[in-house]
Formats: structure tokens, C-alpha cells, sequence
């Protein structure tokens, strides 16, 4: 995913990613990919607690 994000958002002179893309499909692409890695986190949030990975 690095890797696909270097490539759509480029780098600045310093080597430095940018925080942006030109390309307006790659940026409701990854705005998506993003929201559901969000969803993701809340489901799996209670299942650490549960099975015991981090306590409360």
C-alpha cells in the first residue's frame, strides 16, 4: 500500500511524501479504502479487550 501511495501522491524535493494526489479518482479511492479501514478498527476494538491482547 506504501508503495501505491508514493506512486498516486508523489514526493516532494526533500524525498518526503505529499499529503495529496492530482489524481481525483486515487483520492475517492483511498478516502473509501480509509473509512473502511475506520469501520474495521471499531469492529475489531472490542474483540483486543475480549480475548485478551490489551487490558482495559
Amino acid at each position: 500500500m506504501y508503495d501505491i501511495r508514493s506512486h498516486f501522491q508523489g514526493r516532494n524535493a526533500k524525498g518526503r511524501m505529499n499529503s495529496k494526489s492530482d489524481d481525483k479518482e486515487y483520492t475517492i479511492l483511498i478516502g473509501n479504502l480509509r473509512s473502511s479501514l475506520k469501520d474495521l478498527a471499531k469492529k475489531i476494538e472490542p474483540k483486543i479487550y475480549e480475548y485478551g491482547f490489551l487490558k482495559d
